[in-house]
């Protein structure tokens, strides 16, 4: 049953602040559209300002890529000095992890509560967009509104291979002011999955990203509207997120279907990234650290778009300015271990400078400064790549030989030798995961969705593997809506 909200779920005018004719708020707190959504341009307006939202601290400009879950993965050395700001949620403290998580159940559902009203506003008033713009704004969005709520489900659902149906996380399909109940996990899956199925079908016949592929950068002829499209949930970028969940969920046969589906129909417009894209040859005309593309950005299927990106994640986590209690990094033979290859392109993600005692240092420099910003990469923050439908391809192989074959062609790639298929699989897929998403959140879910016990003390340079309770992959519901529903 709905309950009346105490407080104000979102407060739209907050969040497109700098939008004059965004909504306003009457004295009975009801939200009220008076301009916004008259004309097609007012739409991608509040679309532009979806999108906007995605590189707030406690979504995507930090909490959910850059520390907050790689440190409980066990990326970086949080136990030196013992004053660490993050040794304790690397200790895996319940203050420290509630903390932790705080902010990002009200920031996410605030933002759902918005892409609810323009998805509701494509229908209330269909009239005034193309055919064009309703089914791209109305299939961007569904996804959008799946794609949080499984950010949601990850963080406070149950480990979903041996709990599907405990009770997890509400589904907000309204931008009305309610609490909504709690729904099991399953449920939950079945709302993403159903948001993710329209999505497709919306995107299919209309998304420009399956003839032309990104189209980066601005047009001087005709609109803008739908060009960048890989910092716009796309038609493939959809598919890949069906990949990653059907994967979560159990469900290898349609994980490997679609991750199949996403190299052979996307592998043209998203290649992998060249030695000389990674080292800024390609965009300078010359090698050099200040252009360098370490985020890999040729292969990035869907990406938030962050112009203070070094300063929110680099400047914030990882930068030689930082003092050792402020700074997450792994020792020097921790990163030449990491990487099994010397001449493996994700090792351009580290580099050794003076810290702030003016001693040579690893740095993890995946975020720094991209000198000229005006260089596409110089602002993306990856959420879903390329390389994981390879992975996700691997793993889901019934073949081992073809399984190594997708993990091969992901290390050959990356400029490293290739492993011979008599080996473990599995083991050589985790570690390709905790070589790939360094700096992007996504490890401590794989964790999380293989139940592991046990995991690597990554920063270490004996990688000793350390005893892991699975509780600490559960996080309680922040306490005010634990009270909004014991009531």
């Amino acid at each position: 049953m709905k309950k009346s909200m105490r407080y104000l779920l979102f407060a739209l005018p907050l969040l497109f602040g700098s939008c004059k004719a965004w909504l306003t708020i009457d004295s009975s707190d009801r939200i009220m559209e008076n301009t916004l959504f008259e004309d097609e341009e007012g739409f991608f307006t509040a679309l532009n300002g979806i999108y906007a939202e995605l590189p707030q601290s406690d979504l995507y400009g930090q909490s959910l890529v850059a520390a907050t879950f790689d440190v409980q993965a066990q990326y970086f050395d949080t136990t030196k000095p013992s004053t660490h700001v993050f040794n304790t949620l690397g200790a895996y403290s319940a203050e420290a992890r509630k903390n932790a998580v705080s902010g990002i159940w009200s920031k996410t559902y605030f933002v759902i509560a918005n892409v609810n009203k323009i998805l509701e506003h494509c229908e209330s008033d269909r009239d005034v967009l193309s055919d064009k713009a309703y089914h791209i704004i109305r299939g961007e969005m569904l996804a959008m509104r799946a794609m949080l709520h499984f950010e949601m489900l990850r963080i406070f659902g149950p480990i979903f291979s041996e709990a599907p149906a405990r009770i997890s996380i509400p589904y907000r399909e309204s931008s009305e002011l309610v609490v909504s109940d709690l729904l099991p996990a399953n449920e939950v899956i079945d709302r993403i999955n159903r948001d993710l199925t329209d999505a497709v079908a919306e995107l299919a016949d209309y998304d420009p990203v399956r003839t032309e592929g990104r189209l980066n950068g601005e047009t001087t002829t005709g609109s803008n509207r739908y060009r960048n499209r890989h910092v716009r949930l796309n038609y493939f970028a959809v598919k890949a997120l069906q990949a990653r969940i059907a994967l979560y969920t159990g469900d290898r046969e349609t994980a490997g279907r679609l991750a199949l589906e996403v190299i052979e129909q996307a592998g043209d417009f998203f290649p992998f990234a060249s030695r000389e894209d990674v080292t800024g040859q390609t965009a300078v005309g010359i090698a050099t650290q200040n252009s360098e593309d370490r985020i890999f950005s040729s292969e990035i299927l869907f990406a938030v778009y962050n112009s203070k990106r070094t300063t929110d994640i680099y400047d914030r986590f990882f930068s030689n300015k930082l003092e050792q209690t402020n700074l997450l990094t792994m020792d020097d033979l921790a990163v030449h271990n990491l990487y099994d290859s010397e001449s493996d392109l994700r090792s351009y993600q580290w580099q050794t400078l003076k810290n702030t005692e003016g001693v040579d240092q690893r740095f993890f420099v995946k975020y720094g400064q991209v000198q000229d910003i005006e260089l596409g990469y110089a602002s993306l923050v990856p959420v879903i790549r390329m390389a994981e439908m390879y992975l996700i391809a691997a793993e889901c192989e019934e073949d081992k030989t073809k399984g190594y074959g997708w993990l091969n062609a992901l290390r050959v790639a990356r400029k490293a030798s290739s492993l011979p298929t008599t080996g473990s699989l599995a083991n050589d897929l985790q570690d390709e995961y905790i070589r790939e998403f360094v700096g992007e959140g996504q490890l401590f879910w794989y964790y999380k969705r293989l139940r592991k016990t046990s995991i690597r003390r990554i920063y270490r340079s004996d990688a000793a593997y350390m005893d892991f309770d699975p509780a600490n992959y559960l996080f309680e519901l922040p306490e005010n809506e634990q009270e909004h529903h014991n009531q």
